[in-house]
Parts: structure tokens; C-alpha cells; sequence
């Protein structure tokens, strides 16, 4: 029988039908991982698993977080540039703002006075004719539920997880933008450990608490990524990581003993340690990890264009409040305990693990000063760790989703002010200092040269990228060769060779000099046997510890 044309085209359509479904039944996930759409895996609520629940966080998928982010001014800092101009209509109400108990919230109750509004004490009554409501919400569903319904003007937020919620609010078609950053978190977020666990690459094979989603789990996708653990390593802990409901429950588990580690925020991260004395210690927090986790405010996009001047004012009376603080810290911690249902003392620990943002840290954030806005960089760094973990499926870019009019247009304010950290690098650690990460790395050199190849530059921007993040930190750097030539030669060559990964560093990425420690161990300290060449090969290589800078 012979075929029409017809036929013909009916069978070999019928064929590309029966060959596309088995590609997709077999490679389905890893299309729509590529493509970035949504892939199920089975998980409900607080069970183990990541979104997908295969899909691996390298460090590369966080260099659009590290992307723009300078190392912190020692002398003198950032100046302010840039205004704007924005309305002056207001609300005939309270402005509602959605906190949960989290010094970085601070400024506003100190400017309000407490929660309520109509305070005696009230600077935003006083000063700008401004009724502020505060009100608690906890748990970050009721927020933006609470933010979505219009139940509040302004939420409460991180970075990362406002580019998670903007995808969610951009699906049902509502606006909101971040106005103003109130901290970094400098030591409020971190993972504690059993003491046997002494760096990020000794979690292979433990059990780790953190909640799904949240700033927790972001620190711990970031810090296994700037880690030495192999992909199967880190996919490995990923996988095996147990998720609760909110973070003061992977803190209770870890204080039961059900876990090795948890990765949670303070006043739970020092309460952890304190409960397994002795046998526990913060493996690491964002003490070091200094330019991570930033505490955002986002107000919604009807209340920016009907009352701009009632932002305007909060943002203004915000920053005058750090002021305050500064001038009564005492009573302003009471102020803040009362409200928060905390004691001065607890005030006082939560503040010294964040650096609350003055305006020109905002500046900075927003790129009115600087090369590059923090925020665009962490946002879209964050949106695409989470669009991998198929979390996200609408697509939400930073410059939609912040308004930095706000903090521009007190500019003439603030013409003098500069960007300042208390990070200070005196006291070089001591080789037998704990490292925090620590990895191998292959950079090229030139034959019996310190001199790098072009081929490494991007392995070298790479670890500058992690310590502009680690801002807070030392770089050690120990130089290795194989055991060809003398061991005299070999020690000066790797030294050198430690010296120009320094001066690569500093030179591209404006970092200090005195946060290097470099090192020429030469021929001593192999990892392959020397008498073969894939051998003398690892053995050339160039060994990465990053050291928390003590104070």
C-alpha cells in the first residue's frame, strides 16, 4: 500500500509525539529548571527538600548578589549625592506598619514614640504632623497576607525574600516598593553548631534545622556555595536539611539535641548556644558574612501615589530617630523593650547584631552614591537562587520594586554625611586560627613565575567577590607547588604566588591590604602523590581559608 503525503505527515508527527513524551517523562524537571518555571517535588509545609529538591546553588548563581557591592569605607566613607522631589499629599489616617520583634524596627518606634499613635513623645506627631500604627505580625505569610488585603501601608521585609514575595504579588497584580533600608544584619543571623563542627565544609553528613524560604535558608544557600564541599556535597545537605515552621523552632531543635546545627536569627541563635553549654558555639553569622541579609521596609504602590508626603515624613522622621538613639541609648532601649514586650538588655543584644542604616548607608543601598545600588544586587541575586529552587515562576526585576525618591530627596539633609563601619583590622590571625570556609582553589601561574594566567581571573574574581560579602573577615592565603626543585625555591615561588593573589584582589576590588595573610608553604603540605602528574598538578594549587576578623 502505498502512502499519500497525508499519511505520511500523520505518522511522523505521531512518531516526534511519541519520542516528545518520553524526553519529557525522563527530562522534563531539568527542562523546566532551565526554563524556570516551577518543578513540584512532592514536599507539603515543613517536611525536608527545596523546591525542586534537586537543584543545586552554586556560587555562581550568587555573583548577581555580590555584583556592585564595594567593600565597607575605613576612612571616612561614601558622600551623599542626589535628590529628588516627591508630593506632599498625605493620609487622613494612621500610617499602618507591619514589624515583628526585630531591633532593626527600632527607629520608628523610637520616632513614634511606642506602637500607637497620638504619644506625647512622638516625634513624627511633633515634627511632621505624622499617626503612625505599628503592629506585630510574626509570621511572615500573615504579613504579606495582611500587606495584600491592605490591612497594612508598610511590611516588614528582607531583601531576599521581598524579591520571593514580589513575584507572588506581581502574579495578582499588585505594586509595592521597597522606601528604605533599616539594617544590615551584622551578627543577628547565623548558624550554631556543635563545637566538633568547626567550619562550613564539616556540616557534610549532619543534620541542619532552618525554615524554609526565609532569611535562614538564604544565609545557609550562601554560605554552602562560597564553601570547598564538592556539588554532590552540597546537594547532599540541601536535601537532608530538616525545615520548621518558623526559625526559634529549628533553634528548640537544635537545644534538644535533634539536630547537629540550626541556622536562625537572635535572640534563638545566642539562646542556642547558652543551652547546650559547653558542647555548642556560632559556627558562623553574619558578623562575618557582613553584606548578606539586609532588613528592608516596602510600602504598597496606592499608598506611595495617593499619600507620598506621609512617606515622606516616615522616612524623615526614621532617620532622625537613629539620631536619638545614639543620644539616649539607654532610654530610647527601654522605649523600644516596653513596645516589643522585651527586656533593655534583650534590646540591647539584638541591636549589637546589626548595624541599623543611617542615611547614607541608604544612599549607598538605593545607588544614589556609589557605582552600583546594593539593593538592585541582592534582589535579582535573590530571585534567581529562588526561581532555581522553583519557588518563583513571575518574573520581578529590582528597579521595578524600590523607590528611592524617598531617601533622595532629604539629600540637602544630610550633604556631609558618611558612610561608617566599626570593622577594624589590627591583630592578623595566627595560622592555627579557626577558618570559617575553606577551600582549594586551581590558579594558573606562568613556569617558575608568579605571574597569573588570564585563565584564572574569573576563579580570582570570584574570592572577591566572597569577601566583599564576608566583609568582616581576614583572607588567608597559602601558596603550594609540587616537589619538583628545591624546597627553598619552592617556599619563596609559593609565597609570591600567595602575594600576587593579594595584589589581584586588592587592586580589582578596592579591598584592604591588612585583611591578607599570605602564606608560602612551598612542597610541604601535598594532597596527591608527587610521582605522577595529575598528582604534582592538585598539589599546585592554592589553598583559601577565610578567618573572622575578632574585635
Amino acid at each position: 500500500m502505498k502512502l499519500t503525503p497525508f499519511g505520511k505527515l500523520f505518522i511522523a508527527l505521531v512518531a516526534l509525539g511519541v519520542i516528545g513524551f518520553v524526553v519529557f517523562k525522563k527530562y522534563g524537571d531539568n527542562i523546566k529548571a532551565w526554563s524556570g518555571a516551577k518543578v513540584e517535588d512532592g514536599t507539603k509545609g515543613g517536611g525536608t527538600g527545596t523546591g525542586t529538591g534537586n537543584t543545586d546553588v552554586t556560587k555562581d548563581d550568587f555573583n548577581a548578589a555580590n555584583n556592585g557591592i564595594s567593600d565597607a569605607p575605613r576612612n571616612g566613607g561614601v558622600q551623599v549625592n542626589g535628590s529628588a522631589e516627591v508630593g506632599g499629599a498625605k493620609l487622613n489616617r494612621p500610617l499602618k506598619v507591619g514589624i515583628n520583634t526585630w531591633a532593626g524596627h527600632a527607629p520608628g518606634i523610637v520616632a513614634n514614640g511606642g506602637m500607637k499613635p497620638g504619644s506625647a513623645s512622638s516625634l513624627y506627631k511633633k515634627k511632621y504632623g505624622l499617626d503612625v500604627e505599628f503592629v506585630l505580625l510574626e509570621d511572615p505569610s500573615a504579613k504579606l497576607a495582611a500587606f495584600i488585603k491592605g490591612d497594612i501601608d508598610i511590611m516588614w521585609d528582607t531583601v531576599d525574600s521581598f524579591a520571593r514575595e514580589a513575584s507572588e504579588l506581581k502574579e495578582k497584580g499588585l505594586k509595592a516598593r521597597s522606601i528604605i533600608q533599616e539594617d544590615w544584619s551584622r551578627g543577628g543571623d547565623g548558624i550554631v553548631s556543635l563545637k566538633t563542627i568547626k567550619s562550613v565544609e564539616d556540616l557534610k553528613g549532619k543534620r541542619v534545622a532552618s525554615t524554609k524560604f526565609t532569611p535562614s535558608h538564604w544565609l545557609l544557600l550562601f554560605l554552602l556555595s562560597q564553601s570547598g564541599l564538592s556539588p554532590q556535597d552540597r546537594a547532599d545537605i540541601e536535601k537532608n536539611v530538616v525545615f520548621t515552621a518558623e526559625a526559634p523552632q529549628a533553634a528548640a531543635m537544635f537545644k534538644a539535641g535533634k539536630v547537629d546545627a540550626a541556622v536562625t536569627w537572635e535572640p534563638d541563635l545566642s539562646g542556642a548556644v547558652t543551652a547546650r553549654e559547653g558542647e555548642a558555639h556560632i559556627l558562623v553569622s553574619t558578623t562575618a558574612a557582613t553584606n548578606v541579609i539586609a532588613d528592608t521596609l516596602v510600602a504598597r504602590q496606592q499608598v506611595i501615589d495617593e499619600a507620598p508626603g506621609t512617606v515622606q515624613a516616615f522616612v524623615a522622621g526614621w532617620f532622625d530617630a537613629i539620631g536619638v538613639m545614639k543620644e539616649d541609648p539607654q532610654g530610647t532601649n527601654q522605649l523600644i523593650a516596653d513596645a516589643l514586650k522585651l527586656t533593655p538588655d534583650d534590646v540591647s543584644g539584638m541591636l549589637s547584631g546589626l548595624k541599623l542604616t543611617s542615611y547614607a548607608d541608604n544612599a549607598l543601598f538605593f545607588g544614589l552614591s556609589g557605582p552600583k545600588a546594593y539593593f538592585d544586587s541582592l534582589f535579582n541575586g535573590a530571585f534567581v537562587i529562588w526561581r532555581k529552587k522553583g519557588v518563583v515562576n513571575t518574573v520581578v526585576d529590582a528597579p521595578d520594586f524600590n523607590d528611592k525618591r524617598f531617601v533622595a530627596s532629604l539629600a540637602k539633609d544630610y550633604a556631609t554625611q558618611k558612610v561608617e563601619e566599626s570593622f577594624a583590622f589590627k591583630d592578623k590571625p595566627k595560622v592555627s586560627d579557626r577558618a570559617i570556609v575553606s577551600k582549594s582553589l586551581s590558579i594558573h601561574f606562568t613556569t617558575g613565575s608568579d605571574e597569573i594566567m588570564p585563565g584564572s581571573y574569573f576563579t580570582l574574581d570570584s574570592l572577591g567577590e566572597t569577601m566583599l560579602s564576608f566583609g568582616n573577615t581576614y583572607l588567608q592565603v597559602e601558596g603550594n607547588t609540587d616537589s619538583r626543585g628545591s624546597e627553598g625555591a619552592n617556599k619563596t615561588l609559593s609565597a609570591k604566588r600567595a602575594d600576587s593573589v593579594k595584589a589581584y584582589l586588592v587592586k580589582n576590588f578596592n579591598l584592604d591590604p591588612k585583611r591578607f595573610v599570605t602564606v608560602g608553604q612551598g612542597s610541604s603540605k601535598p594532597v596527591a602523590p608527587n610521582e605522577t602528574e595529575d598528582g604534582r598538578a592538585l598539589n599546585r594549587r592554592t589553598d583559601i581559608k577565610v578567618v573572622l576578623n575578632a574585635q
